[in-house]
Order: structure tokens, then sequence, then C-alpha cells
């Protein structure tokens, strides 16, 4: 261990014993950040995290915390390496996110939470704990390693070390542990575009992973595991997603796609396809990656993915209903064989759905026709006979596939757009429609120049920035309320938005779609924006079918100069668009650089 990590490394670590009080006031200053390329998921449940308090209540030992010293926004910060979820627990116990022994932790112990209930940042919930089991808890002393690294590298290595060693990490855990190659990123990137705990940046402070956990019932925030792909549709169960179970399947389908012929595949393959085992499997996979590229793989994987959601959908039943007549528990590979049967032919036959109705009769009690060995090891042969069987059974619901980008169905990767918000708020903006809601079905001109600033003050924020406005998307009931008392449109609720899509939009403003596209594109050409932004916004416009509604995507990114609207320079700060003042321009012009 020592060969590898600099003296300099080695040398510069310091334990610290540091009461909650004060790591509670660190998370209230932003200084707790997490890097998700290496980061297992916040998925621990109440009955985990009131556990952990009562431990500290007890005033028991509680294994180590593990941080690292960096830098972000120019302030120094600590890089969670190991105890995030503690880290959350402690917090979000003081913030009143959940009980111990059914009361809350009362705010006037802190002078931190009670200056945060002062000022109304912070509610009280009642009953409130005994005052003096809030300051044992308060005073417990945490014993925190805290390394300084020169190289980013570095604490790669030893988040990957220290979790190689069989601490209660599941076996997709330790593969997700041991590499940080292409492989093993693409797994961790469309395994979270399916859960839908996606976020803009892989760093994200503390704060954000709340937005974007796992959370069980009783907590009012975050992704409630039973609502996710995988546990909705008894492919497996939620204790299978605390372990990982859905990134190995991930895994396992993202292989077997990526060659020509399908492999067979065990939890052995999968830890040489990860470089945990000697074997040549690991360069073949990483060829058979090049040879197709990363980008396109992950569109395969989606594009069916969005398929079995469309299937789902309008059979109004589970997966495992749909392809069992019983109630199966042992059904992971029983999806595979599907999920590879249209990726045949979706993508090595070059065919697309014809009939989803015709689908849906052909799918339902499918598994009698599927005869899967059992074991550890899924051969084959065994596998490639299933999928050729399933994929004659269902090819007459196939025609071959037309060019038609506006056909696209845009599900999975417009969830992870909204999402992301989540966690990156000055990147995104929704916007209910480009019509007034005072029943007039006037074009909103004004909110249309608000759209385009709001697209150019996203750009300036730094030169590497990619940011959307989606409209036709209500992040506020009250609007999709008004919509359905004008139009009789009934929103699509995903999580806290309500799409509502711009359909009616078009029925009273235009001839169909592709005139209202049109007359949008001429409007872009009448702003008080530079030719390149004219340009730039125009080509990326999208039109994207969600479940029925139409969605305009609006996409912005940081071109060679800033943009400029009506002769100033906006940036973005959450919500906010700030106009930047020419005492400034200087300051201003540099961070762009």
């Amino acid at each position: 261990m020592a060969n590898n990590i600099p003296n300099s490394a080695q040398t510069d670590l310091s334990i610290r014993n540091e009461s909650i009080q004060r790591i509670f006031n660190f998370y209230k200053s932003d200084l707790f950040f997490v890097n998700r390329r290496y980061q297992r998921k916040l998925i621990w449940t109440i009955e985990e995290k009131q556990r952990f308090v009562d431990s500290i209540v007890k005033g028991l030992p509680v294994p180590l915390i593990l941080l690292a010293e960096t830098e972000n926004f120019g302030t120094t910060t600590f890089e969670i390496i190991d105890g995030m979820q503690r880290l959350n627990t402690i917090n979000s116990f003081i913030e009143g996110e959940f009980t111990y022994n059914d009361q809350y932790f009362d705010l006037n112990t802190l002078v931190e939470s009670k200056s945060l209930l002062d000022a109304g940042q912070l509610t009280q919930k009642v009953p409130v704990l005994d005052r003096r089991i809030c300051e044992r808890f308060s005073s417990y002393i945490l014993p925190i390693s805290v390394y300084s690294f020169s190289e980013e590298n570095k604490v790669d290595e030893v988040f990957i070390r220290i979790n190689s060693y069989g601490r209660h990490l599941s076996r997709q855990e330790l593969r997700a542990a041991g590499t940080l190659e292409s492989f093993g990123d693409l797994v961790r990137l469309v395994s979270s575009e399916i859960r839908t705990d996606v976020s803009h940046s892989d760093i994200l402070n503390l704060k954000q992973m709340r937005e974007i956990s796992i959370t069980n019932s009783g907590l009012d925030y975050g992704i409630n595991v039973d609502e996710l792909f995988w546990v909705e549709n008894n492919i497996i169960t939620k204790e299978m997603v605390r372990e990982s179970r859905d990134e190995e399947i991930v895994a396992d389908l993202l292989s077997a796609i990526s060659f020509n012929s399908l492999p067979g595949t065990s939890s052995n393959i999968l830890d040489e396809y990860y470089g945990l085992k000697p074997s040549e499997k690991s360069d073949d996979l990483d060829t058979a990656l090049r040879k197709i590229g990363v980008d396109q793989l992950r569109h395969q994987y989606i594009s069916v993915h969005n398929v079995i959601r469309e299937v789902i959908k309008i059979s109004a039943v589970n997966f495992r209903d749909l392809l069992f007549e019983d109630n199966s528990q042992r059904i992971p590979r029983y999806f595979q064989v599907i999920f590879l049967a249209l990726h045949k032919l979706m993508f090595r036959e070059n065919m697309e759905v014809n009939s989803f109705s015709e689908l849906i009769s052909r799918l339902k009690g499918i598994s009698k026709y599927i005869t899967i060995t059992e074991g550890g090891s899924w051969s084959a042969t065994n596998r490639i006979q299933n999928v050729d069987a399933i994929a004659g059974i269902i090819s007459s619901c196939f025609r071959d596939k037309a060019h038609d980008p506006g056909a696209a169905k845009w599900l999975t990767e417009f969830e992870s757009l909204l999402m992301q918000s989540k966690t990156e708020q000055t990147c995104y903006d929704f916007k209910q429609g480009f019509t007034r809601l005072d029943g007039s079905n006037s074009f909103d001109n004004d909110s249309f120049n608000k759209i385009i600033q709001t697209l150019t003050a996203i750009a300036n924020n730094s030169a590497r920035t990619v940011g959307y406005v989606c409209v036709g998307v209500c992040d506020k009931k009250k609007e999709s309320d008004r919509i359905k008392e004008i139009y009789g449109i009934e929103a699509v609720k995903y999580r806290t938005f309500y799409i509502s899509g711009i359909g009616h939009e078009v029925n009273v403003l235009a001839k169909d779609l592709d005139d209202f596209y049109r007359q949008i594109i001429q409007k872009i050409k009448l702003q008080p924006i530079s030719d390149e932004a004219k340009d730039f916004i125009s080509k990326n416009i999208r039109v994207v079918n969600y479940f029925e509604k139409d969605v305009v995507i609006f996409k912005t990114q940081s071109l060679s100069t800033p943009m400029i609207y009506d002769s100033k320079y906006y940036v973005r700060h959450g919500a906010n668009i700030n106009e930047v003042k020419p005492e400034n321009y200087a300051s201003f012009f540099q961070s762009y650089k």
C-alpha cells in the first residue's frame, strides 16, 4: 500500500476529534462534499438512522469517518471518503427529518440550529426530545481522519483500498469500488438514470444528496425505493437494490450488448470484466466498448429500456405480472432475456415497434417459453437460445426502422434532466408553456423573452456551462391546475413536476407541431442576441414526447465569448438572473475564461 502513495500523502494525515455540534456547523457552512464517481448510494432506512443515533446517545463507539481535504470554489472543504451515511444521519436528525424514541431534536440545543430556527429556516417539530438527551447527542465526539492530497487520483485510490476489503459491501459494490475505468463508470451512470438518482455534477454538497437519496416509508424527501423501476415491477426487491443488484443486472446487459455474440455470464465473469481478476475478458470488453462507443452503448440501453417502460405504461401491469401467470420471484434473468430480445430486434436487425398492443399481447405470459438454467453461471448457449426464441415470438410486432427523429420517446432521458435540476438549479429552468394563463390563448412574448434571457445567463456562468429550459413543465401544481381548468389537460406527474406539454397551445396557435416549431425559430431570430447565440439556440431545440405530452427543450452552453442580451450581460444564480454591471466586466470576463 505504501509503495503507491507518495510520502507527502502518507505524512499529511491528521486524526481529529470533533463534536457533533461542530460537525453540524461544518455541514451548514457547506464544507462537506460527495464525489459520486465512487460513493455509494444514500440509502439508509429510518431504522438504521435511528439505531445510529441510539449508539451516539448511549455513548457507544462508532466507526472512524474518513475525509479528504480538498478545495471547492476557492474554499477549503472536505470530500467524504467513508462516512457519508453517518454524516447525513447526524445532520438530518438535527434538522428534524426523523425521530428518536418518537421525538424530534430540540433545535434550541445548538447555537447554529437555534439561529436557523429564529430565522425561520428550520421548523421545530413536536413532540420535542428531552434537552439533556439532545445535549448528550450534540457533545458526542466523533473520530475523524483527514487526508490531504496533492493529486486527485489519490483520493480515488484511498477509497478503493478502504472499500476493497469486504467491509459490509455487496459483491457489486466491491466491483465498483475496485475500478474507475470506463465500463464501471458507464454502469454507474446508466444505473443512476434507471433509478433516477442522477445529478448534474459528480461533485455534490452533502446537503444536495438528500434530494436524490433512496428513501423508505416515513421520509418525505428523495426517491421512494418502492417507486424505483426495479422494485415497482417486481424484478428485484428493495433489499437487492441496497446491495446494488440493479447495477449487476445493468452490467450484465451492457457487457452482453457490447459483443457481437452473446457471452455467458456469472459473478466471476463480472469480476473479470471489472478487472478484479486477471483475465483477457477485461481487455476484450474494453476493445468492444471502443468499437461501439460508450455513448452509443448507453443510447442503445436506454432506448430498449424506454420500450419496456412504454409496454408497462400501456399494459397497466407491472413487468413480472405481464410475463408470469403466477407470482414467480426469480425473474432477473427473465428480464434480461426480454431486454436482449428487444435489443436484437431494435439494433441487430434495425427494427422498431410497429404495434405496442400486439407486443403486449405476445409478452403476456411469455415466461412459459423461457427455460433458464439454474445456478450461478448462465451459459452463452442457454442465453442465446432463450433470446432467439423470444425474439422470434415478438418479431411480428416490429417493422423496419423509419428515420424519424421526432418519433423518439424520450422517457428516461427527460426524467434524468428533471432530476438533475434538483441538485443544480442554476442550470435548469421550467416554464408551463408559451401562452398566458388568463384564458386569452395569446402568446406570452414577455415570458419568451425571459426564456432567451435565461439561456444567455446560464451560458455565462462559466466557460464550460451546459443548461436547459423546458417548456411544458409546471414545477408548481397551481399552474397545472390552471391549465386543466382552461384547456381540460390532465398533467402527467413525475416526482414534484407536472408535465402538461404544449399540445393545447399548438392547437390554438399553429396548424400543427411543425408549424409551431417554425414560429419559435422565427421568434428567436428577432431576439436581441448575437447571431452565434441565435444559431446555437435554434439548432439545439428539441421537441420530446413524454407519455403523449410534447415538451420543448431549449439547450444552451458557453460559446466562444459570453452571450449578450439586449446590450447587457447576465448570469444566473439559483433561480435568479443578475445583470453584470460594467464595473464588474473585467472580473466577469476573466472568470469566463
